[in-house]
């Protein structure tokens, strides 16, 4: 029945295939709902997921006239579609956000609903050539796809200094096979998803990571948490640079806009680690970011572009029930030059996930003590911040 189902939405919505009278097959699995027309090579994998939050945040009322929050929210809603066209080899993938901080809409003033828009070429069984739109090959934090995260969300690291989504083309190789050398390029606009390139700057990205130990089971490098339990140690190594010329935005691909013509140029390094181990996943982060000149005018007053460095590290451990305890430390350091407008941030983080199928369907909850200090305004401030996540999806 559930098949019949499937078969009779795809075709009311695919009225080509409708004309001939040919189904396709259907199926519901790991990938979600999987549709195949086998005379033109066609498959297309559809997935949905959603994020519902509850955030409580304690300030401490001796450093700021901010008020506590309480907050449930949609934190993501999103809908996928990825599969291959005409020719196993032609590649797309399709990516749809509907909840409000996914849609950008403070920073782009419309809706931006278009998350991923990109096709590929698999020239080899080794490499793919990408044009569109999509992540850029960054920090792995970042890479990992935010239902794969095994806390409630990202690093602060990653909210400073991720590169994030922008328009372009990427050449992905792999290098080896029993110990895998992977080299992610590409060439974008640098100014973020739904932008045209707005003057001649061009953004470069690399990425190099390498797989000493080989593979790891079920593509483990891109999800949090060692849920395959790896048998012997696995390893993934990862660096990172990317130039971002006359951008226009507070960081590079993402934030508000700059006033009027202003540009600033951006280099942005980062090094990752990520070792899993019989139920054991240890990963860590750095990132460093400077600009000639950090200060811009924003709605007509001064910000910084955050000028310096940030470190995160966290560690798990899953249970055979599928219980997970969960401990991150993320520290971000500004240079001296922009104190007037950035502290230093330490976050202490203890966390517990219940995995109940997998990445797919998971509760999470952690506990954050965030300390904020700055030598430039005296400020010593402590804040604490619960939050409770259920994940589902397909």
């Amino acid at each position: 029945m559930t098949n019949i189902l499937i078969q009779v939405i795809f075709l009311l919505t695919n009225s080509s295939f409708a004309a001939d009278q040919i189904l396709p097959e259907a199926s519901f699995g790991e990938d979600g709902i999987v549709f195949k027309y086998a005379p033109s090579s066609f498959v297309m994998k559809s997935r949905f997921r959603l994020q519902a939050r509850a955030t409580y945040e304690d300030y401490d009322s001796k450093n700021t006239t901010n008020e506590d929050v309480v907050d449930f929210s949609i934190r993501r809603m999103r809908l996928r579609f990825d599969g291959t066209a005409f020719d196993p080899r032609f590649l797309y993938k399709v990516q749809l956000s509907f909840a409000p901080r996914d849609t950008d809409f403070e920073n782009s003033e419309f809706p931006n609903f278009l998350r991923d828009a990109i096709v590929g070429w698999a020239y080899s069984d080794s490499g793919t050539l990408w044009f569109g739109q999509t992540k850029l090959p960054g920090n792995r934090q970042r890479v990992i796809s935010s239902s794969n995260q095994e806390m409630v969300d990202r690093s602060l690291v990653n909210s400073i200094f991720t590169l994030d989504r922008d328009i372009g083309v990427q050449l992905h190789q792999r290098l080896g096979e029993e110990r895998p050398l992977w080299v992610k390029l590409a060439l974008s606009n640098g100014e973020g998803r739904g932008r045209a390139n707005e003057n001649t700057g061009v953004s470069t990205t690399a990425r190099v990571e390498w797989l000493p130990f080989g593979n790891f089971a079920q593509n483990g490098d891109y999800f949090e948490g060692d849920l395959m339990h790896e048998r012997d140690l696995k390893l993934s190594m990862g660096i990172v640079y990317n130039n971002n010329p006359k951008t226009n935005r507070l960081g590079g691909q993402l934030g508000p806009l700059f006033d009027g013509t202003q540009v600033r140029s951006m280099d942005t390094w980062m090094a990752d680690l990520l070792i899993k181990h019989r139920g054991w996943a240890w990963s860590t982060e750095f990132a460093k970011r400077t600009v000639d000149n950090p200060f811009v005018i924003i709605d007509g007053s001064t910000k910084a572009i955050f000028k310096g460095s940030g470190y995160t590290t966290q560690l798990s451990y899953i249970f055979p029930n599928h219980w997970s305890p969960v401990v991150r430390y993320t520290r971000t350091t500004p240079v001296s030059a922009i104190l007037s407008e950035d502290n230093t941030t330490t976050q202490y983080i203890v966390g517990l996930t219940k995995y109940i199928d997998r990445h797919r369907i998971k509760i999470l909850g952690d506990v954050t003590l965030e300390e904020k200090t700055n030598s430039f305004t005296h400020l010593d401030q402590q804040n604490w911040i619960v939050r409770v996540q259920m994940e589902f999806g397909i």
